[in-house]
């Protein structure tokens, strides 16, 4: 039963990756050639292994027959017919070398090869050229050269701009198919997003929905997953989620918040941009649970000056939901988060120790 099994595993094997299995074969069939010219030549012409080897490997590369070519009868049918069959079988190989790269490369192009980045995005639904050009933008600056993987059914192959970035990757397969989502190594991804397949249409919804409960059961408990929801209505689908939901019609909410308080717009916008000025940070405090909102903001602008960086408190987070205006009294909690404005690199467990420092000389 087990011969059967991996006989029939094998097949599979060789039937998915005919290239590789002509390479391997091409190979085993020229080093049995080989051997068996090595063995014919060393008994028949009564030489040593060291030349019977080199009369094989000149052979065989069509290089020359040396100083000692056979003199045997015996031993010149032995080169006629071993050498013809491994000069014919190191071409062949060869050849299979260069049909096995070109055709990684094509499954590559065609998204059939698994996701190979350790710790990256994955990215369900291809977005369109532009918005997916300004993530990978966004998260390089951050990031540099981190890997992203897109995720998408609809599409043969990603366009050629998209496809010459870096450390791209494409898996093509269906949502509702489970060897999609391992192929897409969802439980080596950190971050995965999921994008609406029609950003016009409020019943991708629903298909995103689908999607997002799907990679939850294959990505691990600390990976994120962020989906983007056309309509706001169709939030209630995702409460038992773990996904963060991020509004499609940001940039309408934008013009709107424009058009009432000049220059808001802008001024988010420069938040939310890795390539511009600084930028909303996430933070687990440990050292001043206990503390009023008060106290964070005005120990905030203190301790920044002694450290001479920028930080401004900008949100508290509790239970994942923001308040972005927090009411002085408000206590920063266990299991609360914050969210603070300040520019990249800001050593967070340092920044609270001196929070707590400068607290401790004011109070004495």
């Amino acid at each position: 039963m087990i011969f059967i099994l991996r006989s029939l595993h094998l097949r599979r094997l060789v039937n998915e990756h005919r290239p590789l299995a002509w390479l391997l074969y091409g190979f085993a069939l020229a080093l049995v050639a080989s051997i068996a010219f090595v063995v014919a030549f060393k008994y028949l012409e009564e030489v040593s292994w060291e030349e019977a080897i080199w009369q094989a490997w000149q052979a065989n590369t069509t290089v020359g027959y040396g100083s000692r070519p056979a003199e045997s009868s015996a031993g010149r049918a032995a080169t006629i017919v071993l050498g013809t069959i491994g000069i014919a079988l190191v071409g062949a190989t060869i050849s299979a070398v260069f049909d096995y790269r070109t055709d990684q490369r094509e499954r590559r192009r065609m998204g059939l090869m698994n996701n190979p980045y350790q710790d990256g995005y994955v990215v369900f639904n291809f977005p369109g050229r532009a918005r997916f050009m300004a993530l990978a933008r966004e998260l390089r600056d951050a990031e540099e050269d981190v890997g992203i993987c897109v995720v998408d059914g609809r599409l043969e192959e990603l366009p050629d701009s998209i496809a010459a970035l870096p450390s791209i990757h494409f898996v093509r397969g269906s949502i509702l198919d489970k060897a999609t989502y391992e192929r897409a190594g969802l439980r080596n991804s950190r971050v995965v997003i999921v994008f609406p397949i029609d950003l016009s249409v409020p019943d991708s919804d629903a298909t995103t929905k689908t999607v997002v409960d799907l990679v939850e059961q294959f990505v691990e408990t600390d990976a994120r997953v962020i989906h983007v929801l056309v309509d706001p209505e169709n939030e209630w689908m995702f409460r038992d989620s773990r996904s963060t939901s991020v509004l499609e019609q940001l940039e309408v909410l934008a013009v709107v918040q424009e058009c009432q308080d000049p220059y808001s717009a802008p001024a988010i916008q420069r938040l939310l941009r890795n390539t511009e000025g600084a930028n909303p940070g996430t933070y687990r405090p440990q050292r001043i649970v206990g503390w009023t909102w008060r106290d964070l903001q005005v120990q905030s602008a203190l301790a920044a000056e002694r450290l001479q960086v920028q930080v401004n408190p900008l949100a508290i987070i509790k239970n994942g939901a923001p308040d972005n205006c927090p009411a002085a009294p408000t206590v920063i909690e266990e299991g609360d988060l914050l969210s603070m404005v300040t520019y990249r690199g800001l050593d967070w467990d340092q920044f609270e120790q001196e929070l707590v420092r400068g607290r401790a000389d004011v109070s004495s």
